[in-house]
């Protein structure tokens, strides 16, 4: 049994560098431009967040850097397909805040504010108000306000599950299309304090490509990113960013 499973596993190997050897042969024969491995450098940034998918949070500003590799899996003159996955060490989150005050001056003057709090959606606004207590009869007045501020946080994501397709894969210029899923890990929860600080994440979107060698290129792309804790903390208020993506890439 033991010999059969070894024969197996040995025969199974020599079949997958047989088919990775036909495909990097058939690539080469083709005259295709790109490598059967490649790495990228990349660097991204969505200046807004809104409902595109599955969101909810408003105004969320992303920007992150982070490194790319890719393998051909499969290869012709029409498309390559590849497998690929993404590691961003760096990534800055901007998030809404609130500021809820009240300025009372009757029947004395005090002022009540809380701390700024993490909000999926802030509107700046201020409003007059006045009451009697029809108890006591006293009359409460002043002005109810909410002002917007923000801040950051930091994360690092790992997308080990991903895939992208190019066309025309002849040409220099190349319409590229691809996905990606994994995870985002912060330094406090997204994007308010009763979030997660773990978070999945998935994009997809497209692009294009410029090798300007045959080891070497240029991808511009946009891609919609989602990201939320699929109910694993006490709230999940989804965040989607329209991402514009630019990726220097080399391969050998």
């Amino acid at each position: 049994m033991i010999e059969t499973t070894r024969r197996l596993c040995l025969g199974l190997l020599i079949g997958m560098l047989s088919f990775a050897g036909v495909i990097e042969g058939q690539a080469k024969d083709a005259g295709l431009l790109g490598q059967r491995n490649t790495f990228g450098v990349m660097a991204e940034y969505s200046n807004d967040s809104s409902h595109i998918i599955l969101g909810d949070a408003e105004n969320v500003k992303l920007g992150a850097v982070g490194l790319q590799y890719q393998r051909r899996l499969i290869a012709n003159r029409h498309l390559v397909w590849s497998y690929a996955m993404e590691f961003r060490p760096a990534i800055v989150e901007s998030i809404p805040t609130a500021i809820f005050k009240t300025v009372q001056t009757l029947p004395s003057s005090q002022t009540f504010a809380n701390a700024p709090e993490l909000v999926t959606r802030c509107v700046t606004f201020s409003k007059p108000y006045t009451y009697t207590d029809s108890v006591t009869g006293t009359v409460y007045a002043g002005t109810v306000s909410e002002s917007c501020g923000r801040e950051s946080t930091y994360a690092q994501g790992f997308s080990p599950f991903g895939m992208r397709l190019n066309l025309r894969p002849r040409s220099r210029l190349q319409p590229s299309f691809s996905s990606h899923e994994g995870y985002i890990f912060s330094t406090q929860p997204l994007p308010i304090s009763s979030a997660g600080s773990f978070n999945f994440c998935f994009e997809v979107g497209f692009g294009l490509e410029y090798y300007r060698t045959q080891h070497s290129s240029m991808r511009f792309e946009y891609l919609v990113q989602h990201y939320s804790n699929h109910n694993t903390a006490y709230a999940n208020p989804g965040v989607d960013n329209g991402l514009f993506k630019l990726t220097y890439t080399f391969g050998r």
